[in-house]
Protein backbone atom coordinates (compact mmCIF):
# COMPACT_ATOMS: atom_id res chain seq x y z
CA UNK A 1 0.00 0.00 0.00
CA UNK A 2 1.37 3.41 -0.63
CA UNK A 3 2.18 5.67 2.49
CA UNK A 4 2.56 8.31 0.32
CA UNK A 5 -0.98 8.36 -0.25
CA UNK A 6 -2.36 7.57 3.14
CA UNK A 7 -0.62 10.32 4.20
CA UNK A 8 -2.71 12.49 1.81
CA UNK A 9 -5.89 10.64 2.86
CA UNK A 10 -5.18 11.56 6.81
CA UNK A 11 -3.83 14.98 6.18
CA UNK A 12 -7.22 15.35 4.34
CA UNK A 13 -9.07 13.99 7.20
CA UNK A 14 -7.38 16.55 9.38
CA UNK A 15 -8.32 19.73 7.27
CA UNK A 16 -11.86 18.09 7.09
CA UNK A 17 -12.02 18.29 10.74
CA UNK A 18 -10.82 21.68 10.86
CA UNK A 19 -12.61 23.50 8.75
CA UNK A 20 -16.09 21.42 8.09
CA UNK A 21 -16.10 19.74 11.47
CA UNK A 22 -18.93 16.56 12.98
CA UNK A 23 -22.21 17.44 13.97
CA UNK A 24 -22.49 15.70 16.94
CA UNK A 25 -26.39 15.76 18.37
CA UNK A 26 -26.25 15.54 21.99
CA UNK A 27 -25.56 19.15 23.85
CA UNK A 28 -23.82 17.41 27.03
CA UNK A 29 -21.27 15.72 24.78
CA UNK A 30 -21.21 19.39 22.86
CA UNK A 31 -20.35 20.75 26.56
CA UNK A 32 -17.86 18.54 26.83
CA UNK A 33 -15.93 19.32 23.60
CA UNK A 34 -16.28 22.85 24.19
CA UNK A 35 -14.96 22.97 28.23
CA UNK A 36 -12.21 21.09 26.73
CA UNK A 37 -11.16 23.70 24.12
CA UNK A 38 -12.80 22.24 20.98
CA UNK A 39 -14.31 24.71 18.87
CA UNK A 40 -17.86 24.16 18.90
CA UNK A 41 -20.60 26.09 16.74
CA UNK A 42 -24.22 25.44 15.42
CA UNK A 43 -23.99 21.83 17.17
CA UNK A 44 -20.63 21.55 15.05
CA UNK A 45 -16.94 20.44 16.62
CA UNK A 46 -14.04 21.19 14.61
CA UNK A 47 -10.50 20.12 15.62
CA UNK A 48 -7.37 21.26 15.10
CA UNK A 49 -4.40 18.84 14.00
CA UNK A 50 -3.09 18.92 17.61
CA UNK A 51 -6.11 18.29 19.20
CA UNK A 52 -6.99 15.57 17.15
CA UNK A 53 -3.50 13.40 17.32
CA UNK A 54 -3.18 14.14 21.17
CA UNK A 55 -6.09 12.84 21.90
CA UNK A 56 -6.08 9.55 19.20
CA UNK A 57 -2.78 8.80 21.26
CA UNK A 58 -4.33 8.29 24.35
CA UNK A 59 -6.04 5.52 23.21
CA UNK A 60 -4.21 1.88 23.83
CA UNK A 61 -2.68 0.14 21.15
CA UNK A 62 -3.40 -3.28 22.76
CA UNK A 63 -5.95 -4.46 25.20
CA UNK A 64 -8.29 -7.62 26.50
CA UNK A 65 -11.24 -8.20 25.86
CA UNK A 66 -12.47 -10.97 28.59
CA UNK A 67 -14.62 -13.87 28.20
CA UNK A 68 -16.32 -15.97 30.69
CA UNK A 69 -13.91 -18.53 29.56
CA UNK A 70 -10.46 -17.64 29.85
CA UNK A 71 -9.59 -19.80 26.98
CA UNK A 72 -11.68 -17.30 24.76
CA UNK A 73 -9.73 -14.15 26.12
CA UNK A 74 -9.09 -11.68 23.19
CA UNK A 75 -5.65 -10.35 22.93
CA UNK A 76 -6.47 -7.49 20.88
CA UNK A 77 -3.53 -5.43 19.25
CA UNK A 78 -2.46 -3.98 15.94
CA UNK A 79 -0.72 -7.54 15.20
CA UNK A 80 -3.53 -9.88 16.09
CA UNK A 81 -6.28 -11.35 14.37
CA UNK A 82 -9.78 -12.35 15.21
CA UNK A 83 -13.00 -12.43 13.70
CA UNK A 84 -16.61 -11.97 14.31
CA UNK A 85 -19.61 -13.75 11.75
CA UNK A 86 -22.07 -11.23 9.85
CA UNK A 87 -23.58 -9.11 11.36
CA UNK A 88 -27.22 -6.60 11.29
CA UNK A 89 -28.77 -8.53 8.55
CA UNK A 90 -33.09 -9.08 9.11
CA UNK A 91 -33.55 -11.83 6.38
CA UNK A 92 -32.39 -15.43 5.67
CA UNK A 93 -31.41 -16.17 2.52
CA UNK A 94 -32.58 -19.99 1.85
CA UNK A 95 -30.42 -22.44 -0.36
CA UNK A 96 -32.94 -22.26 -3.23
CA UNK A 97 -32.67 -18.65 -3.14
CA UNK A 98 -36.01 -17.93 -1.61
CA UNK A 99 -35.40 -15.06 1.64
CA UNK A 100 -37.13 -14.83 5.04
CA UNK A 101 -37.83 -13.10 7.90
CA UNK A 102 -34.93 -14.17 10.32
CA UNK A 103 -36.32 -16.00 13.27
CA UNK A 104 -35.50 -16.44 17.14
CA UNK A 105 -34.55 -20.06 15.78
CA UNK A 106 -32.19 -18.93 13.57
CA UNK A 107 -30.32 -16.70 16.02
CA UNK A 108 -30.09 -19.71 18.07
CA UNK A 109 -28.53 -21.64 15.84
CA UNK A 110 -25.96 -19.44 14.78
CA UNK A 111 -25.32 -18.69 18.61
CA UNK A 112 -24.44 -22.40 18.50
CA UNK A 113 -22.53 -22.32 15.44
CA UNK A 114 -20.43 -19.31 16.48
CA UNK A 115 -19.60 -20.98 19.67
CA UNK A 116 -18.65 -24.72 17.75
CA UNK A 117 -16.08 -23.07 15.58
CA UNK A 118 -12.66 -22.63 16.39
CA UNK A 119 -12.68 -19.60 14.15
CA UNK A 120 -14.65 -17.56 16.34
CA UNK A 121 -13.63 -16.79 19.93
CA UNK A 122 -16.47 -13.99 20.27
CA UNK A 123 -20.29 -14.20 20.07
CA UNK A 124 -23.31 -12.40 20.09
CA UNK A 125 -24.52 -9.22 18.20
CA UNK A 126 -26.98 -9.19 15.54
CA UNK A 127 -26.01 -12.12 13.73
CA UNK A 128 -29.71 -11.94 12.61
CA UNK A 129 -32.15 -10.12 13.61
CA UNK A 130 -35.16 -11.87 14.91
CA UNK A 131 -38.44 -10.62 13.10
CA UNK A 132 -40.53 -12.94 15.76
CA UNK A 133 -39.55 -11.29 19.08
CA UNK A 134 -40.70 -7.50 20.24
CA UNK A 135 -38.31 -5.53 18.89
CA UNK A 136 -38.38 -3.14 22.09
CA UNK A 137 -36.91 -6.18 23.69
CA UNK A 138 -34.89 -7.52 21.34
CA UNK A 139 -31.54 -6.04 22.30
CA UNK A 140 -31.68 -8.02 25.26
CA UNK A 141 -33.02 -11.01 24.34
CA UNK A 142 -30.07 -11.71 21.56
CA UNK A 143 -27.99 -10.47 24.49
CA UNK A 144 -29.13 -13.19 26.47
CA UNK A 145 -29.27 -15.73 24.30
CA UNK A 146 -25.39 -15.60 23.63
CA UNK A 147 -25.01 -15.40 27.84
CA UNK A 148 -26.56 -18.40 28.50
CA UNK A 149 -25.66 -20.49 25.08
CA UNK A 150 -21.96 -19.05 24.62
CA UNK A 151 -18.82 -18.44 27.23
CA UNK A 152 -17.29 -16.50 24.41
CA UNK A 153 -16.17 -12.54 24.40
CA UNK A 154 -19.89 -10.71 24.70
CA UNK A 155 -20.13 -8.62 21.51
CA UNK A 156 -23.36 -6.10 22.70
CA UNK A 157 -25.80 -3.92 20.43
CA UNK A 158 -25.64 -0.01 20.77
CA UNK A 159 -28.85 1.91 21.57
CA UNK A 160 -30.30 4.74 23.25
CA UNK A 161 -29.07 5.29 27.10
CA UNK A 162 -31.77 3.04 28.37
CA UNK A 163 -31.79 0.23 26.00
CA UNK A 164 -27.54 0.18 26.04
CA UNK A 165 -27.41 0.33 29.87
CA UNK A 166 -30.05 -2.75 30.05
CA UNK A 167 -27.41 -4.37 28.05
CA UNK A 168 -24.26 -3.00 30.63
CA UNK A 169 -26.86 -4.67 33.46
CA UNK A 170 -27.03 -7.79 31.61
CA UNK A 171 -23.26 -8.64 31.20
CA UNK A 172 -22.78 -7.35 34.66
CA UNK A 173 -24.59 -9.97 36.19
CA UNK A 174 -22.79 -12.67 33.73
CA UNK A 175 -19.19 -11.40 35.25
CA UNK A 176 -20.15 -10.64 39.16
CA UNK A 177 -21.45 -7.03 39.27
CA UNK A 178 -20.75 -3.48 37.98
CA UNK A 179 -17.76 -3.11 39.73
CA UNK A 180 -16.29 -6.01 38.17
CA UNK A 181 -17.25 -4.51 34.60
CA UNK A 182 -15.55 -1.52 35.41
CA UNK A 183 -12.63 -3.46 36.03
CA UNK A 184 -11.49 -4.98 32.58
CA UNK A 185 -13.12 -4.83 29.34
CA UNK A 186 -15.75 -8.12 29.11
CA UNK A 187 -18.13 -6.38 26.23
CA UNK A 188 -17.61 -4.65 23.02
CA UNK A 189 -20.03 -2.75 20.74
CA UNK A 190 -20.14 -1.45 17.12
CA UNK A 191 -20.73 2.36 17.26
CA UNK A 192 -21.44 3.89 13.22
CA UNK A 193 -21.32 7.49 12.40
CA UNK A 194 -23.47 9.32 10.39
CA UNK A 195 -22.15 10.42 7.10
CA UNK A 196 -21.76 12.58 6.28
CA UNK A 197 -19.94 14.01 9.10
CA UNK A 198 -22.74 13.59 11.96
CA UNK A 199 -23.01 11.14 14.78
CA UNK A 200 -26.32 11.05 16.42
CA UNK A 201 -27.98 10.42 19.85
CA UNK A 202 -28.06 7.06 20.00
CA UNK A 203 -24.16 6.34 19.11
CA UNK A 204 -23.57 8.93 21.56
CA UNK A 205 -25.25 7.46 24.48
CA UNK A 206 -23.80 4.06 24.09
CA UNK A 207 -20.12 6.38 23.70
CA UNK A 208 -20.66 7.99 27.10
CA UNK A 209 -21.90 4.71 28.91
CA UNK A 210 -19.07 2.72 27.23
CA UNK A 211 -16.45 5.39 28.21
CA UNK A 212 -18.30 5.64 31.92
CA UNK A 213 -17.48 1.48 32.34
CA UNK A 214 -14.33 1.96 29.97
CA UNK A 215 -15.69 -0.75 27.47
CA UNK A 216 -14.13 -1.21 24.15
CA UNK A 217 -15.99 -0.01 21.00
CA UNK A 218 -15.32 -0.63 17.66
CA UNK A 219 -15.85 3.25 15.75
CA UNK A 220 -16.98 2.64 12.53
CA UNK A 221 -17.76 5.08 9.64
CA UNK A 222 -19.71 3.55 6.67
CA UNK A 223 -19.87 6.13 4.01
CA UNK A 224 -21.39 5.08 0.54
CA UNK A 225 -19.17 6.35 -2.71
CA UNK A 226 -21.29 8.43 -4.24
CA UNK A 227 -24.31 8.53 -1.95
CA UNK A 228 -23.32 9.65 1.76
CA UNK A 229 -19.70 9.89 0.47
CA UNK A 230 -17.75 11.40 -2.29
CA UNK A 231 -17.88 9.10 -5.38
CA UNK A 232 -13.93 8.96 -5.61
CA UNK A 233 -12.75 6.56 -3.10
CA UNK A 234 -9.94 8.87 -1.86
CA UNK A 235 -13.02 11.00 -0.99
CA UNK A 236 -14.81 8.67 0.55
CA UNK A 237 -12.21 7.41 2.93
CA UNK A 238 -10.90 11.16 3.38
CA UNK A 239 -14.10 12.18 4.81
CA UNK A 240 -15.15 8.42 6.74
CA UNK A 241 -11.54 8.96 8.10
CA UNK A 242 -12.57 12.62 9.32
CA UNK A 243 -15.57 10.67 10.97
CA UNK A 244 -13.78 7.98 12.37
CA UNK A 245 -11.02 9.98 14.35
CA UNK A 246 -12.56 12.57 15.41
CA UNK A 247 -15.36 10.81 17.35
CA UNK A 248 -12.32 7.86 18.77
CA UNK A 249 -10.53 11.96 19.88
CA UNK A 250 -14.14 12.77 21.83
CA UNK A 251 -14.02 9.40 23.37
CA UNK A 252 -10.53 9.74 25.09
CA UNK A 253 -11.79 13.40 26.05
CA UNK A 254 -14.48 11.81 27.17
CA UNK A 255 -12.47 8.94 29.62
CA UNK A 256 -8.26 8.78 28.34
CA UNK A 257 -7.05 5.18 27.40
CA UNK A 258 -10.77 3.82 26.93
CA UNK A 259 -10.39 0.63 24.79
CA UNK A 260 -10.91 1.27 21.32
CA UNK A 261 -10.86 -0.12 17.78
CA UNK A 262 -10.79 2.26 14.80
CA UNK A 263 -13.05 1.36 11.77
CA UNK A 264 -13.91 2.10 8.63
CA UNK A 265 -16.39 0.47 6.48
CA UNK A 266 -15.83 2.23 3.45
CA UNK A 267 -18.67 1.01 0.55
CA UNK A 268 -19.51 1.91 -2.82
CA UNK A 269 -22.74 2.51 -4.47
CA UNK A 270 -24.47 0.82 -8.07
CA UNK A 271 -25.09 3.77 -10.15
CA UNK A 272 -27.66 1.50 -11.92
CA UNK A 273 -29.84 1.11 -8.74
CA UNK A 274 -28.39 3.87 -5.99
CA UNK A 275 -27.51 0.33 -3.47
CA UNK A 276 -25.09 -0.32 -1.67
CA UNK A 277 -22.46 -2.34 -3.10
CA UNK A 278 -20.11 -4.62 -0.74
CA UNK A 279 -18.77 -6.86 -3.65
CA UNK A 280 -16.89 -4.47 -5.70
CA UNK A 281 -12.72 -4.54 -5.57
CA UNK A 282 -13.78 -0.49 -4.64
CA UNK A 283 -14.80 -2.09 -0.90
CA UNK A 284 -11.97 -4.44 -1.27
CA UNK A 285 -9.44 -1.45 -1.68
CA UNK A 286 -10.93 1.23 0.68
CA UNK A 287 -10.30 -1.91 3.35
CA UNK A 288 -6.95 -1.92 2.54
CA UNK A 289 -6.39 1.49 2.92
CA UNK A 290 -8.17 1.55 6.56
CA UNK A 291 -5.86 -1.12 7.74
CA UNK A 292 -3.15 1.08 6.72
CA UNK A 293 -4.36 4.27 8.04
CA UNK A 294 -5.34 2.21 11.41
CA UNK A 295 -1.34 1.69 11.27
CA UNK A 296 -0.49 4.98 11.16
CA UNK A 297 -2.52 5.67 14.55
CA UNK A 298 -0.99 2.60 15.91
CA UNK A 299 -4.20 1.51 16.51
CA UNK A 300 -5.69 -2.19 16.75
CA UNK A 301 -8.46 -1.68 13.66
CA UNK A 302 -11.42 -3.51 12.08
CA UNK A 303 -11.47 -3.37 8.02
CA UNK A 304 -12.94 -5.69 5.25
CA UNK A 305 -14.47 -9.15 5.86
CA UNK A 306 -16.76 -11.85 3.80
CA UNK A 307 -18.98 -9.80 2.28
CA UNK A 308 -20.69 -9.94 -0.93
CA UNK A 309 -23.27 -8.58 -3.24
CA UNK A 310 -24.27 -12.02 -4.53
CA UNK A 311 -27.91 -13.45 -3.46
CA UNK A 312 -26.72 -16.81 -3.40
CA UNK A 313 -24.26 -19.62 -2.89
CA UNK A 314 -22.82 -18.45 -6.23
CA UNK A 315 -19.20 -18.63 -8.23
CA UNK A 316 -19.89 -14.70 -7.57
CA UNK A 317 -20.30 -14.82 -4.15
CA UNK A 318 -17.13 -17.41 -3.54
CA UNK A 319 -15.43 -14.66 -5.82
CA UNK A 320 -16.51 -11.43 -3.78
CA UNK A 321 -15.45 -13.03 -0.49
CA UNK A 322 -12.25 -14.51 -1.16
CA UNK A 323 -11.23 -10.73 -2.60
CA UNK A 324 -12.77 -9.17 0.61
CA UNK A 325 -11.18 -11.64 3.54
CA UNK A 326 -7.30 -11.88 1.24
CA UNK A 327 -7.28 -7.77 1.31
CA UNK A 328 -8.34 -8.14 4.94
CA UNK A 329 -5.84 -10.55 5.56
CA UNK A 330 -2.77 -9.36 3.46
CA UNK A 331 -3.04 -5.73 4.96
CA UNK A 332 -3.40 -7.23 8.57
CA UNK A 333 -6.54 -6.49 10.04
CA UNK A 334 -6.81 -6.88 13.54
CA UNK A 335 -10.73 -7.28 14.22
CA UNK A 336 -12.89 -8.83 11.55
CA UNK A 337 -16.19 -7.96 11.48
CA UNK A 338 -18.95 -9.95 8.84
CA UNK A 339 -16.51 -12.69 8.53
CA UNK A 340 -18.98 -15.07 7.73
CA UNK A 341 -22.23 -15.30 6.25
CA UNK A 342 -23.32 -11.93 4.83
CA UNK A 343 -25.14 -12.33 1.05
CA UNK A 344 -27.26 -9.53 -1.01
CA UNK A 345 -25.28 -6.31 0.21
CA UNK A 346 -25.86 -6.77 3.60
CA UNK A 347 -29.45 -7.76 3.47
CA UNK A 348 -29.56 -11.12 4.33
CA UNK A 349 -27.76 -13.83 6.04
CA UNK A 350 -26.96 -17.26 4.85
CA UNK A 351 -26.22 -20.96 6.70
CA UNK A 352 -25.11 -22.29 3.58
CA UNK A 353 -22.36 -19.33 3.24
CA UNK A 354 -21.56 -19.20 7.06
CA UNK A 355 -20.19 -22.43 6.61
CA UNK A 356 -18.39 -21.65 3.07
CA UNK A 357 -16.69 -19.01 4.49
CA UNK A 358 -14.89 -20.67 7.57
CA UNK A 359 -13.42 -22.51 4.45
CA UNK A 360 -12.46 -19.49 3.40
CA UNK A 361 -10.91 -18.28 6.33
CA UNK A 362 -9.06 -21.70 6.81
CA UNK A 363 -7.34 -21.18 3.38
CA UNK A 364 -6.29 -17.84 4.19
CA UNK A 365 -4.69 -18.68 7.52
CA UNK A 366 -3.02 -21.41 5.85
CA UNK A 367 -1.35 -18.90 3.34
CA UNK A 368 -0.58 -16.10 5.24
CA UNK A 369 0.87 -18.44 7.95
CA UNK A 370 3.99 -19.20 5.23
CA UNK A 371 6.43 -21.49 5.00
CA UNK A 372 8.61 -23.28 7.40
CA UNK A 373 12.33 -23.85 6.97
CA UNK A 374 14.05 -26.07 8.29
CA UNK A 375 16.52 -29.40 8.14
CA UNK A 376 12.99 -31.03 8.96
CA UNK A 377 10.98 -29.28 5.88
CA UNK A 378 13.64 -29.41 3.52
CA UNK A 379 15.03 -33.09 4.39
CA UNK A 380 17.70 -33.19 2.35
CA UNK A 381 18.63 -37.20 3.69
CA UNK A 382 15.40 -37.86 2.31
CA UNK A 383 15.34 -36.45 -1.21
CA UNK A 384 18.85 -38.54 -1.65
CA UNK A 385 17.42 -41.37 -0.48
CA UNK A 386 14.23 -41.25 -2.83
CA UNK A 387 15.60 -39.92 -5.99
CA UNK A 388 18.96 -42.44 -5.92
CA UNK A 389 17.52 -45.82 -4.79
CA UNK A 390 14.17 -45.54 -6.69
CA UNK A 391 11.69 -45.45 -3.54
CA UNK A 392 8.52 -42.92 -2.99
CA UNK A 393 7.96 -40.14 -0.87
CA UNK A 394 4.21 -41.41 -0.45
CA UNK A 395 5.48 -44.16 1.22
CA UNK A 396 8.44 -42.79 3.55
CA UNK A 397 8.45 -41.93 6.90
CA UNK A 398 8.97 -38.29 6.80
CA UNK A 399 5.76 -38.13 4.56
CA UNK A 400 3.98 -40.18 7.66
CA UNK A 401 5.48 -38.38 10.43
CA UNK A 402 4.29 -35.23 8.74
CA UNK A 403 1.10 -36.01 6.35
CA UNK A 404 -1.38 -34.37 9.40
CA UNK A 405 0.62 -31.41 9.79
CA UNK A 406 1.97 -29.93 6.54
CA UNK A 407 -0.95 -30.58 4.02
CA UNK A 408 -4.43 -28.19 4.55
CA UNK A 409 -7.03 -30.26 4.80
CA UNK A 410 -10.34 -29.10 3.39
CA UNK A 411 -13.55 -29.10 5.57
CA UNK A 412 -16.80 -28.90 2.50
CA UNK A 413 -14.17 -28.94 -0.78
CA UNK A 414 -14.58 -31.68 -2.57
CA UNK A 415 -11.99 -33.49 -4.71
CA UNK A 416 -11.80 -36.98 -7.06
CA UNK A 417 -14.36 -37.90 -9.92
CA UNK A 418 -18.07 -37.23 -9.82
CA UNK A 419 -20.43 -40.05 -9.53
CA UNK A 420 -23.19 -41.43 -11.95
CA UNK A 421 -26.05 -39.42 -11.68
CA UNK A 422 -24.55 -36.45 -9.11
CA UNK A 423 -24.07 -32.90 -9.88
CA UNK A 424 -21.26 -30.46 -8.49
CA UNK A 425 -23.68 -28.23 -6.86
CA UNK A 426 -25.72 -31.26 -5.22
CA UNK A 427 -22.41 -32.74 -3.92
CA UNK A 428 -21.34 -29.31 -2.45
CA UNK A 429 -24.38 -28.50 -0.61
CA UNK A 430 -24.18 -32.21 0.72
CA UNK A 431 -20.70 -31.35 1.76
CA UNK A 432 -22.04 -28.25 3.24
CA UNK A 433 -24.80 -29.54 5.26
CA UNK A 434 -22.71 -32.12 6.33
CA UNK A 435 -20.50 -29.69 8.37
CA UNK A 436 -22.81 -27.53 9.56
CA UNK A 437 -24.92 -30.53 10.93
CA UNK A 438 -21.22 -31.43 12.30
CA UNK A 439 -20.56 -28.01 14.16
CA UNK A 440 -24.32 -27.97 15.63
CA UNK A 441 -23.70 -31.85 16.77
CA UNK A 442 -20.53 -31.03 18.68
CA UNK A 443 -22.68 -28.09 20.46
CA UNK A 444 -22.15 -28.28 23.83
CA UNK A 445 -24.25 -25.56 26.31
CA UNK A 446 -21.54 -23.78 28.37
CA UNK A 447 -21.50 -23.59 32.16
CA UNK A 448 -22.79 -21.33 34.08
CA UNK A 449 -23.92 -21.36 37.73
CA UNK A 450 -27.77 -21.24 38.83
CA UNK A 451 -27.15 -18.39 40.86
CA UNK A 452 -26.54 -16.26 37.87
CA UNK A 453 -28.33 -17.95 35.64
CA UNK A 454 -31.66 -17.04 38.43
CA UNK A 455 -30.53 -13.67 38.50
CA UNK A 456 -30.02 -13.21 34.34
CA UNK A 457 -33.49 -14.35 33.83
CA UNK A 458 -35.55 -12.63 36.85
CA UNK A 459 -33.60 -9.56 34.97
CA UNK A 460 -35.28 -10.85 32.25
CA UNK A 461 -38.59 -10.88 33.56
CA UNK A 462 -38.60 -7.89 35.23
CA UNK A 463 -37.16 -5.94 31.74
CA UNK A 464 -41.03 -7.36 30.26
CA UNK A 465 -39.60 -10.35 28.30
CA UNK A 466 -42.27 -13.42 27.65
CA UNK A 467 -41.27 -16.23 29.83
CA UNK A 468 -42.00 -18.38 26.81
CA UNK A 469 -39.35 -16.51 25.21
CA UNK A 470 -36.66 -17.31 28.07
CA UNK A 471 -37.85 -21.17 28.12
CA UNK A 472 -36.90 -21.56 24.09
CA UNK A 473 -33.69 -20.25 24.92
CA UNK A 474 -32.64 -22.30 28.21
CA UNK A 475 -33.87 -25.30 26.19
Amino acid sequence: MNKEKVLQIHKASLEILENIGIEFQDKEILDILSSNGIKVENNRAYFTESQVMDNLNKAPNEFTLYARNEDYNMDININSTHYTPGYGCAKIREVDGSIRDGKLKDYIKFTKLVHSSDVFDINGGIVIQPNDIDAKLAHLIMLYTSIIKSDKCIMTVPGEYKKFKQSIDLVSIAVGGEEKLKEKPYMITLVSTLSPLKVDKNALETIKLSCEYRQPMVICPGPMAGATGPISPAGNMAMGNAEAIGTIALTQIISPGTPIIYSMACTTTDMKTGNVSIGSPGFALQAAYTSNLAKLYNLPNRAGGGQCDANGITIQAGAETMMNLMATHQEKSNFIQHATGILDSYSSMSFEKFVADLEIISRLKYYYQDLEISDKTIPMKVIEDVALNNKSFLTGKHTAKRCRKDPWFPSIALRGKLKLNDTPENLMLKSINKEMNRLLDSYQKPEISSEVESQLREYMLKAGVDEKVLNIIDL
